[in-house]
């Protein structure tokens, strides 16, 4: 489960838009989204992105930690040096995520099942089939470990 607090309201915004059209699968989250886009998806990403923002408190290996980081220099082109994301690219905050959502987003990328329609996120899903699982968990680490 994703931490929403804090996180920009365009990207809330995109994941609504998103789940609701179908762009990205998830029984749980397209109804919720069809219904929230009639309600005001505007408001709702404004209330999350609106929260103080408190890191993931799961435990993380200093490890996986270190390794992530040296991993993460690819990430950094769309995701920026600090894993804060970049709204020009459409790429998410990773810091302080838990680490369990953080792997399993990029294991849906890596068997392109997440966003499977979405030609804008082609790069990194031919990135994620390169990365074996020890370094994914890894990088889940590292950024999860930001923020804290």
């Amino acid at each position: 489960m994703p931490i929403l607090a804090g996180m920009p309201a365009w990207y809330l915004k995109k994941a609504i838009d998103d789940y609701a059209a179908g762009r990205r699968p998830s029984p749980e989250m397209e109804p919720f989204s069809k219904m929230v886009k009639t309600l005001g998806a505007d408001e709702v990403a404004g209330y999350f992105a609106a929260q103080p923002r408190e890191a993931s408190q799961s435990k993380v290996d200093r490890t996986a930690i270190a390794n992530g980081r040296t991993a993460s220099a690819t990430c950094a082109a769309c995701h920026g040096e600090d894993g804060r994301g970049n709204q020009a690219k459409g790429t998410p905050d990773l810091t302080g995520q838990p680490p369990g959502y953080l792997l399993n987003q990029m294991r849906l990328f890596k068997a392109e099942k997440r966003s499977p329609g979405d030609a804008t996120l082609t790069s990194i899903k031919v990135f994620m089939k390169s990365i074996d699982d020890k370094t994914l968990a890894d990088l889940a680490a590292y950024y999860s470990s930001l923020g804290r």
